[in-house]
């Protein structure tokens, strides 16, 4: 269901975009759609340093030389304390007198040490070209606070986007290789690169238009077919927060990098990036490109090879520099192979950056600036604003469908499993235990281990319902699984095998992207829970309590919050802070877990004070999962807030069941 939801979104958007380009005509209606493009990407960078640095700093670091080229290492300031590690590679000046055009290649998720990433360069300089190459965040020198799957998403919660961090260095390469005197800049320079190098080569023809020829190889397909129908948890930096509903699919991307000189490359045997996906793609963009006059400028380069970027590739590319950028080397003459390409070591390619800004000191830099929220109306806002169409959502409700088969009694209850339904796609599982009578209130409950856990084989919350016992105040249990856990937790997918797969990264990135994302969904849906109880039982909001284990009751927190008129919180081992996500050394949690733009709502501690009704909190952890100790009830303040540092056991079951009866 959950996967069907975020599909469907995400092509809705997707086809919006289509459509739209299906009523262009003329140039000037292309070329202001391709103008819109680029002011919703340069928006959803929103990064004030990006596009312009208040100095140049610079630092050599060795020369090496070989036989047809040289090489030079340094550090190149890409961001306010942020350092890349650039190599330039030089022609031969007793070959190609300089100054000499440039070519930057940022390399894709890899070090630049591989073949795809040495051998490129090595040809442009056998052709007169310069060129830099350097290692992208997370890999080689870059890779420490740089994981682009790990620290990337960080971003999600701090509200910043994760790919600033790549093309930072690939544009503050175009401004070194024009700063230097040797380079002829007349003409502009070159991009290309291969995957995460391709993607970013497409990302920096749409901000600077100092880059006039692309070559983009195996960089991506059209976003129908991946990542959202096969299920490939991509990265977080190509699906930052709004992307989709931004419209900004690869095929708007590509025509968004102003009508630029593009040759797109791609491997016959790439099994993924398949021949025939990239075919569809190029032929899209090459519509747009005629409808500029510009058909010849787009093109597509399909070489015998895998994911790589080989040297047929750059010799390819040494012809479309020299089609599309004139210039001194562009005299007729066959492209020039060196007699022998060299796998230079790393070493002689190190430059031994400091560690400065990376993506997780960012996050975490984001953290210590913010300030908590003060007002509960403003909160209740700022939450609301998560979620798309909130108000829409709320008004239609959730209305329940009874599983098959009569209730059945148990002791003082009856027993009832539900389908709390929003039309026929969209459902939540529900289990209730319901007295003749609600004299004991009702606990809506979310548990993101599912809504049996604490029910199955004498699970606590039985007791908390007075299942057996006449004697005590029965209460109505509404256990729900909310979307992604229990019932409705997607099953992998074959991509889901390699080591940065998993279903909570593709549910949790390309949810983000469609501006609806898990998280949000899980809010969304936790009210609607409560509303549905007010709505269809007659239960007033002061006689139900919500409640919830793990992220379950970090959802429950909020949605006190967005509710804003419940009678009690319980939280049960809440991951205490989604600030925590963006500081933690080394997070445990599903990427899933990672709430787009919380932190420019309301994170848990001040949502809960923030919110009238009573709250016990009982072992809270941090992003790693240990139990926050003494440091619970800094976190945790307000004179109705109580907190109970040790985890949730046997032994504080009495605690809990006490404050139930007085709550």
């Amino acid at each position: 269901m959950l996967r069907r939801h975020i599909v469907a979104r995400a092509l809705g958007q997707l086809q919006a975009s289509a459509d739209l380009r299906s009523r262009l005509h003329t140039p000037a209606q292309w070329r202001e759609y391709a103008a819109g493009i680029r002011r919703r990407f340069a928006a959803a960078l929103a990064h004030p340093a990006l596009m312009r640095r208040p100095q140049w700093r610079e630092r050599p670091q060795s020369r090496h030389e070989y036989a047809g080229f040289s090489i030079e290492n340094l550090w190149v300031e890409s961001l306010p304390g942020c350092w890349m590690n650039v190599t330039v590679w030089k022609p031969d000046p007793a070959r190609w007198a300089p100054p000499w055009p440039a070519v930057v290649t940022p390399v894709g998720h890899n070090g630049k040490y591989n073949p795809s990433e040495q051998y490129p360069p090595q040809i442009f300089a056998a052709n007169g070209y310069l060129s830099v190459s350097f290692d992208p965040p997370g890999f080689g020198e870059k890779a420490w606070g740089n994981n682009h799957f790990e620290d990337g998403v960080r971003g999600y919660v701090a509200g910043q986007n994760p790919l600033v961090f790549f093309l930072a260095d690939a544009l503050r390469a175009v401004d070194y290789v024009l700063r230097r005197s040797d380079v002829d800049g007349r003409n502009g320079v070159a991009m290309t690169g291969v995957s995460g190098g391709g993607f970013t080569s497409i990302c920096c023809a749409l901000l600077d238009q100092r880059i006039t020829a692309i070559g983009p190889s195996c960089y991506g397909l059209p976003d129908e077919v991946h990542p959202i129908r096969n299920g490939y948890a991509a990265c977080p930096e190509t699906l930052w927060l709004n992307r989709y509903a931004d419209g900004l699919g690869m095929t708007d991307l590509l025509i968004g990098a102003r009508f630029t000189p593009m040759l797109l490359m791609a491997g016959r045997r790439d099994t993924i990036f398949t021949t025939q996906a990239m075919r569809d793609l190029t032929s899209a963009v090459r519509h747009a490109y005629a409808g500029v006059g510009r058909a010849d400028a787009c093109r597509l380069f399909v070489d015998d090879c895998d994911h790589e970027y080989t040297p047929a590739q750059a010799q390819t590319f040494v012809q479309w520099m020299r089609r599309w950028q004139g210039g001194a080397v562009t005299r007729r003459q066959p492209v020039i192979m060196p007699r022998e390409l060299l796998l230079l070591p790393e070493d002689e390619l190190k430059s031994a950056p400091p560690a400065g800004l990376s993506m997780a000191t960012a996050a975490a830099g984001v953290v210590r600036a913010r300030r908590r929220l003060h007002d509960a109306a403003q909160a209740r806002r700022e939450l609301a604003r998560l979620i798309p169409d909130w108000q829409a959502h709320r008004r239609r409700g959730l209305r329940a469908a009874t599983a098959p088969g009569a209730a059945t009694t148990l002791w003082v209850h009856a027993f009832r499993e539900l389908s709390l339904r929003d039309g026929p796609a969209w459902e939540l599982p529900a289990t209730l235990l319901r007295p003749p009578h609600d004299i004991g209130g009702v606990l809506v409950f979310f548990d993101d281990r599912g809504r049996w856990t604490a029910l199955h084989q004498w699970g606590w919350l039985n007791r908390a319902a007075g299942v057996f016992s006449r004697d005590d105040k029965p209460r109505s249990i509404l256990t729900v699984d909310l979307p992604g856990w229990g019932d409705t937790k997607p099953l992998p997918g074959p991509f889901d095998v390699v080591g940065w797969g998993g279903v909570d990264r593709w549910t949790g990135y390309v949810s983000a992207a469609t501006g609806e994302s898990v998280m949000a969904l899980r809010l969304r849906e936790a009210v609607r829970v409560i509303d549905y109880v007010q709505r269809e039982w007659g239960t007033p909001a002061a006689r139900i309590t919500v409640g919830g284990f793990g992220l379950g009751a970090s959802v429950a927190g909020l949605a006190a919050c967005l509710h804003g008129r419940l009678g009690g919180v319980l939280l049960l081992e809440p991951l205490a802070e989604f600030a925590s996500l963006a500081t933690a050394a080394r997070p445990n949690r599903p990427h899933d877990a990672y709430f787009p733009g919380i932190l420019n709502a309301a994170d848990l501690p001040e949502a809960l004070a923030l919110q009238p009704a009573p709250v016990l909190v009982v072992g809270p952890r941090d992003a790693a999962g240990r139990l926050l100790g003494s440091k619970a009830r800094r976190t945790f303040r307000g004179r109705h807030v109580a907190v109970r540092p040790v985890a949730f056991d046997a032994t504080q079951e009495s605690t809990v069941l006490d404050w139930l009866r007085i709550h």
